[in-house]
């Protein structure tokens, strides 16, 4: 059985087109964007982290399976922007941010998104009480990077990391 694909539509649409009309018809081959791959990378060398961020629309964007890029966030590069990324910690294999508490002021976290490396600051670690809401306390001006896990010694918080980009690197 042959599986009917847009392609497929297209070119009989475009036969049955031509068979009736004087037209000629240019078939134009649109690009398939497959959500399901990485569109970032973040590293965070001091604490040997590498990992790939999905799409917001991708099912592998999912905090139970990989670095979660939270629906609200932005890019890198829109300018002001602000890219909020979550994960776990704790222990086991989901555990990306496992060692995010050894970040300290001044140290650099790389997201690498469109084949280009956005190196931030860390400004601000901060404490969050875990009630639904992501607090952000943090200036608008500059395009941010906030990263919030389960705090390791409060159950009932979250450690945030904010940083801002640094446009020297």
């Amino acid at each position: 059985m042959m599986k009917v694909t847009d392609e497929i539509i297209c070119i009989i649409a475009s036969l049955i087109m031509m068979t009736f009309s004087n037209q000629t018809i240019e078939i134009k081959e649109t690009p398939v964007v497959n959500k399901e791959q990485e569109i970032m990378t973040i590293i965070i060398d001091k604490i040997a982290l590498n990992n790939k961020i999905y799409d917001h629309n991708s099912k592998e964007n999912d905090i139970d399976k990989n670095v979660l890029l939270i629906p609200e966030s932005d890019y890198p590069d829109k300018e002001n922007g602000t890219v909020l990324i979550g994960g776990h910690s704790g222990t086991g294999k989901k555990a990306f941010f496992a060692k995010l508490n050894e970040i300290e002021i001044n140290d650099k976290i790389t997201l690498v998104y469109n084949n280009k490396e956005y190196v931030y600051i860390v400004d601000n670690i901060s404490k969050d009480s875990k009630d639904g809401i992501l607090r952000i306390d943090y200036p608008v001006r500059y395009n941010r990077l906030v990263i919030y896990t389960c705090h390791p010694n409060d159950k009932k918080s979250y450690l945030v990391i904010n940083s801002h980009l640094d446009f020297t690197a």
